[in-house]
């Protein structure tokens, strides 16, 4: 920040050539990949050689070769962790030292250049995010911990999802501190604070939220600040885009925020950002310094230096870059030049990402992935299956004006079967018996939630095509047939 856009630009070009290099050299499984596909490393000499070199993903490259084969030299990183795949079946990953000096990195710039927190501040930084081997909670603090072992007042408190802890904190631990930080999940966070609010509980600090791993709306953030009293969205509720592979991909900043606040009200921005959708993306910055992005038939591929180097490594996440220079102009020719200087026009001059979905057929629920399969062995357990046709319909909709989230799974009952109280509870039963065995994340969430965590069904009569035309985006499943992804209104 602050430095020229075109010298960031080509100093993340060349850092992506030299990863390239030092990979084919030095990673055992990457040399095989490049081998396989036939692939001379000598012969990649200018970034634009780049292109020629084959897109690696979890299935043709990390679940292909050995654990220590992903390393520099074989060396197994100091740090663990995990993330649900498909299966349920954790799939672990691993982060270096460099990895968590980026996570720090970042972190302090949210907190002292969007937040405005002071190093001697008092702040309590509450950990919502769930802990144990997943990595948002563990990451969140161990960059908190780096923050403050630089000289921040920062104190850590890791409740991860159990509620009367976060209550019982409000109570007695934040009232000590000047600043709040909250770090959670998004409907987690509402769910909290909108409970706690009811309880008169919630301590008058300053607040700011930090989220990660579900998109929201801007009414959602508004509701959210109107709830914590806070009074400048753009520099208070702050979203970061990563993943388990890599860690943080992405952030929000104050000029995202502001653009994506004023494409809602600017049908032109919006489709110049966004194009013709009903479901908003997110829209966040990244320094091409850390990852390298490329869009790749509406799809993001980034080259990156973590602790298993992944060079054009596609996570299946749908969208676009738009580079700086490109957005300011729009913003000029719309007349938002002038206010986008209060919100940060000349500080963030980083290029963005417009971040829509997936294509790996997966609905996102409180920031955790649900597979269709966790869904179809439900359905597919005797005393169930020969009621309903293997067609369903799974998606998450947010409800009492932005401040629930919750899972629908519409079920296509059988020819000639009509619907009764007894069928939908054993249906409903046999679901979240499924998910809570294959979905070991959905576990951990069942754990803390309950009830509240519960998917919504509707059953379907057989053939009911007025039910079908009006289906928003989620995934669908017919028997015999791929699942697939459905956009907004899409059938």
């Amino acid at each position: 920040m602050g430095n020229d856009i075109n010298n960031i630009e080509k100093d993340g070009a060349r850092a992506a050539m030299i990863l390239f290099h030092n990979a084919a050299r030095h990673v055992p499984a990457y040399k095989k990949f490049l081998k396989t596909n036939g692939i001379n490393p000598r012969r990649i000499k200018t970034f634009s050689d780049l292109s020629s070199i084959p897109v690696m993903d979890k299935r043709n490259y990390l679940h292909k070769y050995g654990l220590s084969q992903l390393f520099l030299d074989g060396r197994i990183p100091a740090m663990a962790y995990a993330s649900s795949g498909s299966s349920g079946k954790p799939t672990f990953w691993f982060r270096g030292e460099a990895q968590e000096e980026k996570g720090a990195r970042i972190h302090e710039i949210i907190f002292s250049k969007i937040f405005g927190i002071k190093k001697d501040e008092p702040t309590l930084v509450i950990v919502c995010f769930s802990m144990g081997i997943w990595i948002a909670g563990n990451y969140t603090l161990t960059a908190c911990r780096r923050i403050a072992s630089n000289g921040y007042a920062i104190t850590v408190v890791t409740p991860g999802m159990e509620r009367d802890d976060i209550f019982q904190i409000f109570m007695d631990l934040a009232p000590h501190f000047k600043n709040v930080v909250l770090a959670g999940y998004p409907p987690f966070l509402m769910d909290v604070i909108v409970a706690a609010s009811s309880k008169k509980i919630l301590p008058r600090r300053n607040f700011y939220v930090l989220t990660a791993g579900d998109k929201f709306s801007e009414e959602w953030r508004d509701s959210l600040c109107g709830l914590l009293r806070i009074k400048e969205p753009a520099e208070s509720v702050v979203s970061i885009f990563g993943s388990a592979d890599a860690g943080i991909l992405g952030y929000e900043t104050p000029l995202s925020i502001f653009v994506r606040r004023k494409a809602m009200i600017n049908k032109n921005l919006y489709e110049k950002l966004f194009g013709d959708t009903d479901d908003v993306p997110a829209l966040v910055q990244y320094n091409p310094r850390d990852i390298y992005f490329e869009e790749i038939n509406g799809e993001l591929i980034f080259t990156a230096r973590t602790a298993a180097p992944l060079i054009r490594y596609n996570i299946h996440d749908t969208g676009r870059i738009i580079k700086y220079d490109e957005l300011r102009k729009l913003l000029k020719v719309l007349h938002y030049e002038a206010e986008a200087t209060h919100y940060g026009l000349n500080q963030w001059n980083l290029p963005f990402i417009v971040k829509k979905g997936r294509t790996d057929v997966a609905v996102t629920y409180y920031a955790l992935n649900i597979y269709p399969e966790n869904i179809k062995a439900g359905l597919e357990q005797r005393g169930v299956s020969k009621f309903v046709s293997g067609q369903f319909f799974a998606f998450n909709k947010t409800i009492r004006q932005g401040k629930k989230q919750k899972l629908f799974v519409e079920v296509e009952l059988a020819s000639k079967v009509k619907p009764s109280g007894k069928l939908f509870e054993e249906i409903r039963k046999s679901i979240v018996a499924s998910l809570i065995k294959l979905n070991s994340e959905y576990r951990k969430l069942y754990s803390a939630l309950g009830q509240a965590a519960l998917p919504v069904l509707r059953l379907i009569p057989f053939g009911d095509q007025k039910r079908k035309s009006n289906r928003m985006g989620g995934v669908l499943v017919v028997a015999g047939k791929k699942s697939r992804i459905l956009g907004p209104n899409n059938q």
